[in-house]
């Protein structure tokens, strides 16, 4: 066999992995989020800092165990179904820039029909074993703390400056994620 026969099945078997294969590694989309996510307010947090808050990120829940690729995109395609309704239910202030805003929530939709394409139409998470929390249930109860601490603070600016700088967390995440899934 020739190299150039061997080829076309060395590039198959690079990308045969459910990210690669069907176009679905997002690392660059989630970094251009986190990028237009930092770009859309010029605020100071200084004014803020009483507002912080620790959201509780379920970090170890995310990580407590070996991901199958299947598995993370499926916690990627979660975060972003979650992140999603944060920004276009809500009105985000109005000084933040509405072009970014809008680019963002587009960039968002692509990537979740992306998603939904590589997936299937079967977006399944692995069941977890005994003793060991639920990865949905986690990510749910996260962002549901996210969307209450918003409602509490009746959607001020801090809260959703607050709220912004713990999304870009979310990106990193995210991304970092895709990036060792891809590898």
């Amino acid at each position: 066999m020739t190299s150039w026969t061997l080829l076309p099945v060395t590039l198959m078997l690079l990308c045969s992995s459910t990210l690669c294969s069907l176009g679905c590694d997002l690392t660059q989309g989630l970094l251009e989020d986190f990028s237009l996510l930092h770009q859309m307010s010029a605020f100071s947090l200084g004014p803020c800092w009483k507002d912080r808050t620790n959201f509780n990120f379920p970090k170890e829940v995310m990580e407590g165990r070996p991901l199958q690729r299947e598995n993370g995109t499926v916690i990627v395609y979660e975060m972003l179904q979650q992140i999603f309704p944060i920004f276009s239910q809500n009105a985000p202030p109005a000084t933040w820039n509405q072009t970014q805003l809008m680019q963002l929530l587009s960039a968002l939709d692509q990537q979740l029909e992306q998603l939904e394409r590589c997936l299937g139409q079967d977006v399944e998470w692995e069941e977890p074993s005994l003793g060991s929390e639920n990865p949905r249930l986690a990510l749910k109860s996260y962002f549901q703390g996210i969307s209450q601490y918003l409602q509490y603070k009746e959607y001020s600016h801090c809260a959703w400056e607050i709220m912004r700088v713990e999304i870009r967390r979310v990106f990193l995440f995210m991304s970092k994620l895709t990036r060792k899934l891809r590898d």
